[in-house]
């Protein structure tokens, strides 16, 4: 496993880290009826061979199911092993004023404590959503902010980060200077964040932590089980896997080194429910990255369709 800087917090993050979604509740393309929740034994197996394979960095939230209390039971004696990241809603969009906000974000950070049975979460990250007149809103005017720096302040957290849902959103929270991380989407056909988003984050020392790198699911071979409706997505999927079948990758290693590719962003995370999985995805840190064959060819992979790039917007869990 391979390490990189996370921005400005002194961390050195495994540059795979591992998304527990999954381990909480339904989650991803799966076949219809397939349950792709792992009993809580494989999942407390899962997590643990993670940390034995380098893995130092993990995400969740707390809606993630139960995924926050896994966690808890799974690696209470192993905390030193890796920095945990968590979430939390603002709340703002649901017509609640800033108090309303503020309380919540205290209690949620409570919560997450006793259930992860820790003292301190080192990144608690807010939840961006798509409403972008209220994400300015709650960033530019610093009452979340402001209770996280308090909660800060108390030794409950130790870092803040942004999940952020558009590059406005993203780009205003870098702006605002106060934000540790943030989290955005980018894989092989989702380079929307690339140009400004990116450059300008590692210009302030912000660091870049990707989701989506395998769209939901739609860059492996799950691709099969999306819907009638996504069928322009899985056209232009078709046309990566020409490009990837010349390869020596399957599609998913392809989509993860793609991203690693990227020397400016900090750690990929990588949602498993299997060990199979978790361990094909460290595999991909071995510092190799894709050649600049591959990645030329891949430049025109690129989907300008912010509809289809969201994974929130095909109905799928």
């Amino acid at each position: 496993m391979r390490y990189r800087k996370l921005g400005r917090t002194g961390l050195r993050v495994s540059e795979v880290s591992l998304g527990t979604v999954e381990l909480g509740m339904e989650y991803g393309l799966k076949e219809d009826g397939e349950s792709s929740v792992p009993a809580e034994t494989d999942a407390r197996n899962l997590l643990n061979r993670a940390i034995d394979s380098g893995v130092n960095f993990i995400d969740t939230a707390a809606l993630y199911g139960n995924s926050e209390e896994i966690i808890g039971r799974a690696l209470k004696g192993r905390r030193s092993e890796y920095a945990l990241a968590t979430k939390c809603m603002h709340r703002l969009d649901e017509g609640v004023d800033y108090d309303e906000s503020r309380q919540s974000i205290a209690e949620s950070i409570d919560r997450s404590l006793s259930r992860l049975q820790t003292d301190c979460i080192d990144l608690l990250q807010v939840h961006g959503r798509d409403l972008l007149d209220v994400e300015l809103r709650m960033i530019r005017d610093g009452e979340v902010m402001d209770e996280m720096e308090k909660a800060r302040k108390a030794g409950k957290i130790r870092f803040t980060g942004y999940s952020s849902y558009s590059e406005e959103a993203a780009l205003a929270a870098i702006e605002d200077g106060r934000w540790d991380t943030l989290q955005i989407a980018c894989n092989i056909l989702d380079r929307r964040y690339l140009k400004r988003v990116v450059p300008e984050a590692c210009m302030r020392g912000v660091g870049i932590i990707v989701r989506s790198a395998l769209l939901k699911g739609a860059l492996t071979d799950k691709s099969r089980f999306m819907p009638e409706r996504l069928k322009p997505l899985v056209d232009h999927i078709d046309r990566l896997v020409d490009v990837q079948s010349t390869t020596r990758y399957s599609l998913p290693e392809m989509a993860l080194r793609f991203v690693l590719s990227i020397p400016d962003i900090s750690t990929v995370i990588v949602g498993a429910d299997r060990l199979e999985y978790l361990e094909k995805a460290v595999a991909a840190s071995d510092g190799e990255g894709l050649g600049e064959e591959i990645l030329v060819r891949l430049e025109d992979m690129a989907l300008d369709d912010p509809y289809l790039l969201n994974p929130g917007n095909w109905g799928i869990p």
